[in-house]
């Protein structure tokens, strides 16, 4: 009778409350960033049917990091978002420590005007890196480390605003994380056609990509985090990951670049493999060509 107690207590208690997740909307119609977020949560209902039935739903309006920041610790007009680490965020909200693109989005190329090509191509120090303005949003938390690290950083609070900046050239670069960059680009082709992703330089920062939750919503934080770990250890993960990021990953060709790396001190390398193992993370310095022809197959 014991056993059976402790049993039952062990395992997830769940409710027929509506239990649909709820993502902030995208910050333009120009902005591709969120679909990969959006499909992965549906896999992670799929993976986890023991709990209710549920939806993926979006705001009827965006907003800013700290407006999104805000509207989490309350529950109401959203409930999860995929986000970078940032120490107010894992202090009041629960974050699912997993890095659901590999870290991906630390790996750090640069959208610059086409006139502007060469002033890369001549990099060859960080310094000299440094010393050309780059744009960053306001609220990144990208920004920090660049900024400790020297960098001059151009800031904006508007996501398009940061393109019209770098059209008018207010800054030189725009770092973008490879799952990023060529999107971009093709995105904005119609309003900046002299806008090219640069192929020399790469800049590695640690950066995690979390699901932050609510904390009025803990059973779906849980599910989360279940759903997630199936996903991984059954190969439908990584199936589903680079088959959505082996294009840009090829093109950016990572570990024939030049390198550089700089310290993101709200990003904990230690956290990022806590769940999920090293090997798990990309690597710079491996080619995922066989990688990405036996999944995208």
């Amino acid at each position: 009778m014991l056993g059976l107690w402790l049993l039952l207590i062990c395992l997830p208690i769940f409710t027929n409350a509506s239990q649909d997740v709820i993502f902030n909307k995208p910050l333009s119609s120009l902005d591709p960033r969120y679909t990969y977020t959006y499909e992965l949560m549906e896999l992670i209902f799929k993976a986890t049917p023991e709990y209710t039935n549920a939806q993926v739903k979006t705001t009827e309006m965006n907003m800013t990091r700290s407006r999104i920041f805000h509207e989490l610790k309350k529950g109401k007009l959203l409930n999860v978002v995929a986000e970078a680490p940032q120490k107010e965020w894992d202090s009041n909200l629960i974050v699912v420590p997993i890095p659901i693109r590999k870290g991906l989005q630390g790996f750090r190329i640069f959208i610059v005007k086409d006139k502007n090509r060469k002033k890369l191509v001549q990099v060859g120090r960080l310094k000299s890196l440094k010393a050309l303005h780059t744009g960053s949003g306001n609220e990144w938390s990208i920004r920090l480390a660049m900024e400790q690290a020297g960098f001059a950083v151009v800031t904006a609070n508007g996501y398009e605003s940061l393109f019209a900046m770098l059209s008018k050239q207010r800054f030189t670069t725009f770092g973008r994380g490879i799952n990023e960059a060529y999107r971009e680009v093709e995105s904005h082709l119609a309003l900046y056609p002299d806008f090219v992703v640069d192929n020399h330089i790469l800049l590695e920062i640690s950066l995690a990509t979390y699901f932050y939750v609510s904390p009025s919503f803990p059973e779906i934080a849980d599910r989360i985090r279940l759903g997630l770990l199936r996903l991984i250890e059954n190969g439908e993960f990584d199936r589903f990951f680079f088959q959505k990021y082996c294009s840009d990953i090829l093109k950016a060709n990572m570990s024939e670049r030049l390198r550089f790396k700089i310290d993101n001190p709200q990003v904990s390398q230690k956290r990022m493999i806590s769940l999920v193992g090293d090997g798990f993370l990309l690597d710079s310095n491996k080619s995922y060509k066989k990688v990405c022809l036996s999944m995208t197959q």
